[in-house]
């Protein structure tokens, strides 16, 4: 490539940096009024509960906000913290915590897959071609990361926080009892390489520093695919439950020196390649294998994986602790725009790289003992027996899409959102909880909050849809006022005034200052029939930009729910969805009946 990478990448941390980048200096996120949380609370709550439970709701609350309750002291010590030196915003550690204090397996509870679009032609470039070329366009992306030169993304005039950035390369979720570490090195020098359950080192400096060519980078891969040998499977570790992990680790390491510094080299590596000898050709076998694969070349405690298959197809596994989707999406916008151009450039230079050196591809292996031989193999039926509990569906609707829906002078998304709730209610009679994740990043450190998309508005023109006698036009009003009622409640969120985030600050404060406030118990609210419904996310959803993007995905957050990621095109509308195997039938009528309600909410809206 010829370029020369710093080898150690800057720390921002002054908090008048705004991350990455210089630009002036973004809002701090208003900490929300307690009194307008709980009102909204109890209108976002009220559809999914009886009469009885919203009185008693309502009485959780007034006496949650009762001169003298824990509220106040909880909410001046939110305040009071959150406008520290150290806390950029107030909601950004809350939601890393929330990720870190989670004991669940990693994959398909909580990491998420992109499936790339390529303009490489996949029928004639080898695997170590793609991948090689996919490695050098992200180094590109990593030059302009770390050298602030990555122009500041922008919601419409807005421009949004970067900082996110700096969490995505060589960054690794380490596995602690109770609560995870999220790593993040200054690294830049190797990547690690997982093929037939191996793990090996490539070095992506030469002797001169400078990044290697992606001709030297194919010649390697090639090298690593040629390699016969089963490996240890050592990524299957990733996939146990946290604390069952953490105990591994620990084992792993007290074992020798060796097993310190190659765990050290993993998890300081840059990203992960996963050069799979799956070929995937369905859109539901490409989903299944980015979503969790067969295990053992993955890892998914790296917070950034790319998963290259033998037939050239590609995607990206990532854990979420320090990244969200609007930010991974900017470097899969990279790559697709100039992954096709990586060797012509190379071509056009006439450099053909230097001879790759002994050394630049290290075989990394562990010492195990009993115990952790009989843990790895264990890790092996537990993964089998996890993914075998969860089922994928992929809903390509071709009928129309977002240039369709303008036309009815309603939100495409706020559109589909109905779509989703009133595909539920034909399936369960009602409509449970729904979660759409909507980004903060206008503010500094933002990250995302949850916008609880069912409404009394929503279940008024749901009311309408059923009924056969209802007026075409009264349909149409309805619809139109849901989707109004949806942006009004997004609007909300993206400006820092939802109640999930809030209310998880509140825990959170509870948590980490209880002795100090003379707590002794999590205030009642939270245990409320209200909370609990809100906040049992039956269907869990999030959608963002498509572009260098086939299909996305992950797994659902409650046991009977379902994990739902669209895109909205031009002319189409993808979804991936996914619910535990004991519900593959209500699965199977949910992928029916969105597509039903989609075209039934269609022909109303054409009706002039």
């Amino acid at each position: 490539m010829g370029k020369t990478l710093t080898p150690n990448r800057t720390n921002h941390s002054d908090k008048s940096s705004s991350g990455s980048h210089d630009f002036p200096l973004l809002p701090t996120m208003p900490i929300p009024n307690l009194e307008e949380t709980c009102h909204n609370f109890l209108e976002w709550s009220a559809p999914l509960l009886t009469a009885q439970q919203q009185l008693c709701t309502k009485a959780a609350v007034e006496r949650f906000l009762a001169d003298g309750s824990c509220s106040e002291a909880l909410q001046s010590d939110l305040i009071e913290w959150g406008s520290s030196l150290e806390v950029r915003n107030w909601s950004s550690p809350v939601w890393k915590d929330l990720y870190l204090e989670s004991r669940a397996p990693l994959p398909i509870n909580s990491n998420v897959f992109y499936y790339l679009k390529s303009k490489l032609d996949e029928g004639k470039n080898s695997q170590a071609h793609i991948a090689a070329s996919l490695i050098s366009c992200v180094y590109q992306f990593i030059e302009l990361v770390d050298t602030k030169s990555l122009s500041t993304d922008m919601q419409k005039d807005a421009p949004l926080c970067m900082s996110q950035y700096d969490n995505i390369f060589s960054s690794t979720r380490v596995p602690k009892s109770g609560t995870d570490e999220l790593k993040v090195s200054a690294s830049r020098r190797h990547i690690i390489v997982l093929h037939n359950g191996n793990v090996f080192k490539l070095q992506m400096l030469d002797e001169s520093e400078n990044i290697k060519s992606p001709t030297d980078l194919e010649t390697e891969l090639d090298q690593i695919i040629s390699i016969a040998d089963n490996g240890q499977n050592i990524g299957l570790l990733t996939t146990l439950q946290r604390d069952v992990w953490a105990q591994g680790r620990a084992e792993l390491l007290s074992l020798s020196n060796q097993n310190q510094a190659t765990m050290n080299t993993i998890e300081q590596a840059t990203f992960a390649i996963c050069l799979d000898q799956e070929e995937p050709e369905e859109i539901q076998d490409i989903s299944q294998q980015l979503l969790h694969g067969i295990g053992c070349d993955r890892y998914f405690d790296k917070s950034l994986q790319f998963v290259v298959f033998r037939n050239g197809k590609t995607g990206i596994n990532f854990e979420h602790t320090g990244v969200d989707g609007s930010v991974m999406l900017r470097l899969v916008a990279h790559v697709y725009d100039n992954i096709d151009q990586v060797f012509l450039n190379v071509h056009a230079k006439g450099n053909t790289g230097f001879e790759s050196q002994v050394g630049d591809i290290e075989p990394l292996s562990f010492e195990l003992n009993e115990p952790l031989s009989h843990l790895l193999e264990s890790a092996k039926g537990r993964f089998q027996q996890h993914i075998s509990e969860t089922q994928t569906r992929v809903l390509g609707f071709s009928s129309f899409g977002k240039e369709q829906i303008k036309t009815f002078g309603v939100s495409p998304d706020a559109f589909v959102q109905l779509a989703l709730q009133l595909a539920e209610y034909k399936l369960y009679g009602k409509c449970y909880s729904a979660y759409e994740a909507v980004m903060t990043r206008t503010f500094q450190e933002g990250r995302i909050d949850v916008l609880y998309t069912v409404s009394p508005e929503s279940l008024a023109f749901i009311n309408t849809m059923i009924n056969v006698g209802c007026e075409i036009r009264t349909k149409q009003q309805s619809l139109v006022l849901a989707t109004k009622k949806h942006t009004q409640r997004a609007n909300e969120c993206r400006t820092g005034r939802g109640v999930y985030s809030h209310f998880l600050a509140l825990k959170y404060r509870y948590k980490m200052a209880k002795e100090k406030l003379g707590l002794t118990e999590l205030p009642e609210l939270f245990s409320d029939d209200g909370y609990l419904a809100l906040t049992n996310s039956v269907v869990c959803t999030s959608t963002t930009s498509e572009y260098g993007v086939e299909l996305a995905g992950y797994g659902p957050i409650v046991q009977n729910g379902y994990g739902i990621r669209y895109f909205i095109r031009n002319d189409s509308i993808c979804f991936n969805m996914t619910a535990r195997t004991k519900m593959q039938a209500n699965l199977e009528s949910m992928h029916f009946y969105i597509e039903q309600s989609l075209l039934e909410m269609a022909e109303v809206m054409r009706v002039k």
